[in-house]
């Protein structure tokens, strides 16, 4: 089996990109340049752990839970199920019930938040994952859960109830994917975090791979 195509599905880290309200923006300094007259260009960088693509740990929610370094990478390769969802606020139960998920499967669910640049400001309308929809994945046996925005709680739900219920069981979170153009189906898909110690969450760069 060959690889055909990588297509990525990461959000662009850059200055001034959209972040959650309250998160320090993205600062990229030049440490070292060639042009100063240094041997090497060398840079550094400061933002936050769930800036773009990133992955939540339970330590996110939990006190005392697993941190990004000690979650199994497992939940973060393998084959996915990207469905696309014509939601315009809360993905229930309803409307996910028939897909066809299996046990074991990684989910993403692309929304019109794919549509939504993360250059501009942050946008507190955004499509989420409610509750109902988090307790029928789990049911179905996911491994991962995935979105195409920051948050999978709404930005107004103020309760986090979709982060407590998929963290809680193991289920790993997935936020700020780029779906636009991605077609529904099977894919195989990577999204590794770094491995920091102590760290709730971590950006992260996924990507899909068509095999021929």
């Amino acid at each position: 089996m060959k690889i055909k195509r990588v297509i990525d599905i990461s959000r662009k880290i850059e200055t001034g990109m959209a972040v959650w309200p309250g998160d320090s923006g993205i600062k990229i300094h030049l440490n070292s340049s060639i042009r100063r007259g240094d041997p090497c260009n060398v840079s550094s960088i400061d933002m936050g752990l769930h800036t773009g693509t990133h992955i939540d740990a339970p330590l996110h929610f939990f006190d005392g839970m697993e941190d990004i370094s000690k979650l199994d990478l497992s939940m973060f390769i393998g084959y996915v199920r990207v469905f696309e969802l014509n939601v315009s606020e809360c993905i229930a139960e309803d409307d996910i019930k028939d897909l066809h998920i299996e046990e074991g499967d990684a989910v993403f669910f692309k929304t019109s938040n794919s549509e939504i640049p993360l250059t501009e400001q942050f946008k507190k309308d955004y499509v989420y994952i409610g509750k109902s929809a988090c307790e029928f994945l789990i049911g179905r046996g996911v491994k991962t859960v995935g979105i195409d925005y920051l948050s999978i709680d709404g930005y107004f739900t103020e309760d986090y109830l979709s982060h407590y219920t998929l963290l809680s069981n193991g289920i790993g979170v997935i936020e700020g994917l780029y779906l636009k153009g991605i077609k529904p189906g099977k894919y195989f898909f990577s999204c590794l975090p770094l491995n920091i110690d102590g760290a709730d969450g971590s950006p992260a760069r996924a990507v899909l791979l068509e095999m021929e």
